[in-house]
């Protein structure tokens, strides 16, 4: 992954990017599908990581400092990105 970070509050749907920030959520659903969503604050604003088909992705918890490629969508007024490629930031 590229090391220059996106702002959240800057990423335009459908153009692949880096954020980085910390996990301030994290939800699992089983119904309509297997899917697992982490919420995704650097201070400018959210994205929702969506994880599909897995009930939980390991290490992945409130907290947790996270960076993250992949291409933002806009989908009913959430960004969200799909099935992110995603490291753990131990720069602090």
């Amino acid at each position: 992954m590229s090391c220059s970070a996106t702002a959240i509050a800057a990423l335009v749907p459908r153009r692949r990017t880096v954020v980085a920030g910390e996990v301030e959520s994290v939800v699992s659903y089983e119904r309509p599908w297997v899917r697992t969503d982490a919420v995704l604050g650097d201070g400018t604003g959210t994205v929702v990581l969506r994880f599909m088909g897995r009930a939980s992705v390991p290490g992945i918890a409130a907290g947790s400092r996270l960076v993250v490629e992949g291409t933002p969508a806009l989908e009913r007024g959430v960004l969200l990105m799909r099935n992110p490629l995603y490291s753990f930031d131990t720069s602090e």
